[in-house]
């Protein structure tokens, strides 16, 4: 049976975290004896530019979402210079917390994090963020939320998995593959990915 994941994109995204997931769980129809998974792409518009040309009209708006459709949530971060401060709406923080309550797994990377541990997710809980951005302190946002956060370029905890940029979104969207499918399944697709044993 196909599991769904809920890949949110905000105006601005990181084109390499959001394209992670499609890729990763798009493997999965590669051979077909895996277990399936499908990627709903979802935004508050139906076209979604990414921060480096990508262009994606979504499946989905926002407000059509049905939380129980999904086992899993993904949010890539984005640049708030290029209107990613559309993810802090509260209809995102509603579905994360949906989607979590009823046991789904929430996969960000960068500053997707800030939106879900907004929507009280990560009370007392380690994640990490991007520390590099030029107006924000976004592991300072976390302290408030409050979080704790690390410097670690990845943390799962709660269910939640967090990483401090684009250069962990392959490793992060293999982690959401592997909870939704199992290590074996997971394994077999990195190794497919790789092309070599």
């Amino acid at each position: 049976m196909e599991k769904r994941v809920l890949l949110f994109l905000g105006e601005g995204f990181e084109d390499l975290e959001a394209v992670s997931v499609l890729s990763v769980c798009g493997w999965t129809e590669y051979r077909s004896h895996l277990p399936k998974v499908r990627v709903v792409t979802a935004g508050l518009r139906r076209e979604v530019r990414g921060r480096f040309g990508l262009r994606i009209i979504t499946d989905l708006l926002l407000h059509e979402v049905d939380p129980r459709d999904y086992a899993a949530m993904a949010v890539p971060g984005g640049f708030h210079s290029h209107g990613y401060d559309e993810a802090y709406c509260q209809r995102l923080r509603a579905l994360a917390k949906a989607i979590h309550a009823q046991g789904g797994i929430i996969a960000t990377m960068c500053v997707g994090v800030l939106p879900v541990a907004e929507a009280g997710l990560l009370h007392g809980e380690k994640a990490t963020c991007y520390a590099f951005s030029r107006r924000h302190d976004n592991l300072g946002r976390l302290r408030e939320l409050p979080c704790i956060p690390t410097s670690g370029p990845i943390e799962v905890s709660n269910r939640i998995i967090s990483c401090s940029g684009p250069a962990q979104s392959i490793e992060v969207a293999m982690l959401l593959l592997k909870n939704l499918v199992g290590a074996d399944a997971a394994r077999e697709v990195s190794m497919l990915m790789a092309g070599t044993e």
